[in-house]
């Protein structure tokens, strides 16, 4: 598990492999722990954000099929922008009030 957290919003964990997947997105170097300096929000966001609008594309998709068994599997996949919205929300908060965002293992 990763918890990311901030003085500006409450915890959120995150199973390792999603939090990792996150981690890569907004630049910053994988360790058992980090941090985003208030400063360093700006240009976080802006690379999260680049990687949800890029990620979107692999998870669109209708429900046209007729495979049940693949209606099920795309109800429930999870692409980058859900599995984000927390860590933006604790990001936008963070830059609001000029606190840090921190995670560890």
């Amino acid at each position: 598990m990763i918890r990311f957290s901030s003085a500006a919003a409450g915890d959120i964990h995150m199973l390792d492999e999603h939090g990792r997947q996150l981690i890569d997105a907004m630049g910053k170097p994988r360790g058992e722990r980090g941090v985003i300096t208030a400063g360093e929000i700006g240009a976080v966001l802006t690379r999260l954000r680049a990687a949800i609008a890029q990620d979107a594309p692999q998870h669109a998709h209708s429900d046209d099929t007729d495979d049940e068994a693949e209606r099920e599997r795309r109800q429930q996949d999870v692409d980058l922008g859900r599995r984000a919205f927390p860590l933006i929300d604790m990001l936008e908060r963070a830059a609001r009030k000029n606190k840090d965002v921190t995670w560890g293992v």
